[in-house]
């Protein structure tokens, strides 16, 4: 099963694919893939309230690049990366925005960020995909917040093609899409 989430900031997407990953669970601890790195404190609060919510219903793995790399990673040390070979645990990333803003942050290869999202796509567990639509504002003036909105855009696509369900969060509230 992948599943999709979008919406806007403070759209409720973030509780809700927490909550869809949970029914996902076959007993197994569901993974939490968290992409975001800290460049400044106002993200430090964010994480603090996403890990305070979530608590010890999922165990966390924190990776900003190699996603499909950190599903196979042996633990150095537990709650960071985890050994996921022979698990079958839904994997909740959160999220493909922050991913895709390190991608170009690092002056990494757009074509090299798409294999990486096939990549993960391709392995056993099941996937619940977080992603921030940003293409509902105006045109932004900044190239590079231009090549963002549209490599997001396409990024949201292709994930929509290829995810059993999409859905687009509102105002806290979840609409079923696909």
């Amino acid at each position: 099963m992948k599943v999709l989430i979008t919406g806007g900031v403070k759209s409720g997407k973030s509780r809700f694919a927490e909550q869809r990953t949970l029914e996902l669970t076959g007993g197994e601890t569901p993974i939490y893939l968290a992409t975001t790195e800290l460049l400044d404190g106002g993200m430090h609060e964010r994480i603090a309230v996403h890990r305070q919510r979530r608590g010890k219903q999922f165990r966390t793995i924190e990776e900003s690049l190699h996603l499909s790399d950190a599903l196979s990673i042996p633990p150095i040390p537990p709650l960071v990366k985890g050994d996921l070979q022979e698990s079958h645990a839904p994997v909740l990333v959160e999220c493909l925005t922050m991913w895709l803003n390190n991608w170009l942050h690092h002056q990494l290869l757009e074509a090299e960020a798409f294999a990486e999202i096939e990549r993960l796509l391709a392995g056993p567990n099941d996937l619940v995909l977080v992603l921030n639509e940003v293409g509902q504002g105006i045109l932004p003036e900044n190239e590079l917040a231009r090549r963002f909105a549209d490599l997001s855009g396409r990024l949201g696509q292709q994930l929509g093609a290829v995810c059993d369900e999409v859905w687009w969060c509102v105002a806290g509230h979840p609409l079923r899409i696909k």
